[in-house]
């Protein structure tokens, strides 16, 4: 689900086209095959801009974006002069086919298409990563890869079980 609510966020923010360069984590020992609970992370993109997810509770009264424009917290109050004109102002999206059989009979993208879903289940993947790394890392959205960081990189690109291979 983690997706399905971060996806406005990243819509929201102008960061369909990439994702964050820095995460961060506060959560207790994970398992390398399955995560638990996190306290909180944190992911930071290039221009400043962060998305701060708490797992705990323990940030009530902190912002859930921030950036060098402003911050935003939940229920969309902000220290962002006129937040609620400038969101009238986001472009509505264009038409998109919404009938998923119909896209793929008339070979056309589906509505909830793979380039923006891509992205967001890429942040979702990095927290999952830095909470078995039980630590923050680097991240290069041109490249996908950790920063010289081998043990991130082992969880990005995990090795394929016979017969699959990459």
């Amino acid at each position: 689900m983690g997706q399905h609510y971060l996806d406005p966020v990243q819509y929201l923010m102008e960061k369909d086209d990439t994702s964050p360069i820095r995460i961060e984590v506060d959560c207790p020992p994970q398992h390398p095959d399955a995560v638990g609970s996190f306290r909180r992370i944190t992911f930071t993109y290039a221009d400043g801009c962060q998305i701060i997810l708490d797992g705990d509770d323990s940030l009530k009264g902190a912002p859930f974006l921030e950036g060098p424009k402003g911050k935003v917290w939940p229920k969309l109050k902000s220290d962002i002069p006129n937040l609620d004109a400038k969101l009238t102002e986001l472009p509505e999206p264009l038409p998109q086919q919404t009938d998923f059989v119909e896209a793929v009979k008339l070979r056309r993208p589906f509505a909830l298409n793979e380039r923006n879903g891509f992205r967001s289940c890429t942040i979702v993947n990095l927290g999952l990563v830095a909470m078995r790394l039980g630590r923050g890392f680097r991240f290069d959205p041109e490249k996908l890869c950790a920063v010289k960081d081998p043990a991130a990189d082992k969880f990005i690109y995990q090795q394929m079980r016979a017969p699959w291979v990459m």
